[in-house]
């Protein structure tokens, strides 16, 4: 199974947290914790996603926020866009999944199809990843805008083109950054995989 080197892993670390501390959120969380926590999750289930090892989550985050950052900055003369709030939200959108996976105990399924990790079944509700996310920064004393709180849970369902035109465009630029990682991190691990 893959996993962060190192390097690689304080790299992403120190990158995540200057975004982290830049917008306050150091503040709300142990930041040791975190870091440790960050830095062996993953972010998915199915080793063709390119995002099922250890540290994955990290490196997610990263690009996401970065794709998030250049999105906003393509579109500012249009829009007005609050930096800070937007960097906000993406540090905040992924948090819960530092708990959801654990490694997968099934050989077999590992394996056979792929399957490093599986979801967590500790039975805490049906809560989706923004909904935890969220609910873990406002116990943790983070104050959460209405448009923070609806861009935070943007992943959370299927998107509803009937409510775009009401949306916050941070909201927009959310999905479409997430969207755009994942793709990336898929399109990586084909070329890693074919060229193996």
């Amino acid at each position: 199974m893959r996993k962060l080197t190192e390097e690689v892993a304080i790299n992403e670390w120190v990158k995540f947290y200057k975004t982290f501390e830049s917008v306050g959120l150091d503040k709300f969380y142990d930041v040791d914790k975190l870091r440790e926590e960050l830095t062996n999750a993953p972010c998915g289930l199915n080793e063709d996603s390119g995002v099922a090892y250890k540290g994955a989550l990290l490196m997610h985050i990263n690009m996401f926020i970065a794709i998030a950052q250049r999105m906003a900055k393509m579109i500012s003369g249009t829009f007005d866009i609050d930096i800070p709030t937007l960097l906000k939200c993406c540090c905040i959108i992924h948090l819960s999944k530092r708990f959801m996976f654990v490694e997968n105990d099934n050989e077999w399924e590992a394996n056979n199809r792929g399957l490093l990790f599986k979801f967590n079944d500790k039975n805490e509700g049906v809560l989706k990843g923004g909904e935890r996310s969220l609910l873990e920064a406002l116990n943790n004393g983070v104050k959460i805008t209405p448009i923070e709180f609806e861009a935070v849970k943007a992943l959370d369902e299927q998107e509803d083109v009937t409510k775009n035109g009401f949306k916050n465009i941070i909201t927009t630029i959310i999905r479409q950054a997430n969207e755009l990682a994942y793709a990336i991190e898929k399109e990586k691990y084909k070329k890693i995989k074919a060229a193996e």
